[in-house]
């Protein structure tokens, strides 16, 4: 996982932000998206981000979107089913100062309070010590740049202690996405094939059957599926059979899946090994390694 660091002196310390290094799916996900899409369906006016771990994030207002969009030119629609399929992973914050030639997103404050606030990554905000502070960081026209956060967002955001200095150097844009921002992992995948009746990875004709390595990036073969702590899996029926996948504890299931659905789970589960298999047929058994 690549880090950028972002110089704050912030009284006696400084911030790692962690970015995951991007990858890209080989299977298909919900709607055929691509991760980073805007969606929305036809009967709502709510926009989402497709996040890489293929769950969706919402825009608690219209001041958090335009910190990200300029418009909403590239806006997918899809249908309500569809988007009921991609699960809800949380609201999008205000997108961090990049840079330092001026403001490049918009400064906070709480209702009734005086404290001005920057917005530096991942929900956490920073406060400017002064008038002369600020201005020293992004120029005499920086008041003009200051939204009042409304009482019912302010849980969503961390306020840190301490302020910025005035030789705070921010990070470049560089494409920073949403997806960076909350530090999201590419899905682990598996599928479910026919003939005989069983679960398989992206690699199970490739190192997996040649070397016996049964990894490569997200995919494992056979029935090994790796998922990170909190991470997602993304389960595809690729049988003619109705299946319900399921962990054998009952830890999580993938409810009914007719032919042809895609189903992604959210895996908040300790770091461990568990077994899953498919109801309808017990000789589908598959493995799952949370790390």
């Amino acid at each position: 996982m690549k880090k950028i660091l972002i110089s704050l002196s912030l009284g006696v310390f400084a911030l790692c932000i962690a970015l995951p290094a991007s990858a890209s799916l080989s299977f298909p996900s919900v709607a055929d998206l691509d991760h980073g899409d805007l969606i929305k369906t036809a009967s709502s006016s709510s926009v989402y981000y497709f996040g890489d771990n293929e769950m969706r994030y919402g825009f608690p207002n219209e001041a958090t979107y335009y910190t990200w969009y300029d418009n909403f030119n590239g806006v997918k629609t899809i249908s309500v089913s569809q988007m009921g399929d991609i699960p809800f992973g949380g609201n999008v914050t205000y997108k961090p100062q990049m840079g330092n030639d001026g403001i490049s997103t918009r400064l906070l404050k709480l209702s009734g309070k005086s404290t001005v606030y920057v917005p530096i990554g991942d929900g956490m905000l920073v406060g400017l010590k002064g008038e002369d502070n600020a201005s020293a960081l992004f120029g005499l026209g920086w008041k003009n740049y200051i939204d009042t956060l409304p009482d019912v967002l302010a849980n969503q955001y961390i306020f840190l202690s301490g302020y910025l200095a005035d030789s705070t150097r921010f990070i470049e844009d560089n494409g920073y996405s949403i997806s960076d921002d909350k530090e999201l992992q590419t899905t682990s995948g598996v599928m479910m094939y026919e003939d005989p009746m069983r679960f398989a990875g992206y690699d199970e004709l490739g190192t997996c059957k040649t070397t016996g390595t049964c990894c490569t990036g997200n995919y494992c073969g056979y029935n090994v599926v790796k998922v990170d702590e909190g991470g997602t899996a993304k389960f595809i029926n690729y049988t003619e059979d109705s299946l319900t996948i399921r962990e054998e504890d009952g830890l999580w299931t993938t409810g009914k899946m007719e032919p042809g659905d895609i189903v992604v789970l959210q895996i908040n589960l300790d770091s461990g090994v568990y077994n899953f298999q498919a109801s309808e047929n017990h000789s589908m058994v598959g493995v799952m390694v949370v790390e």
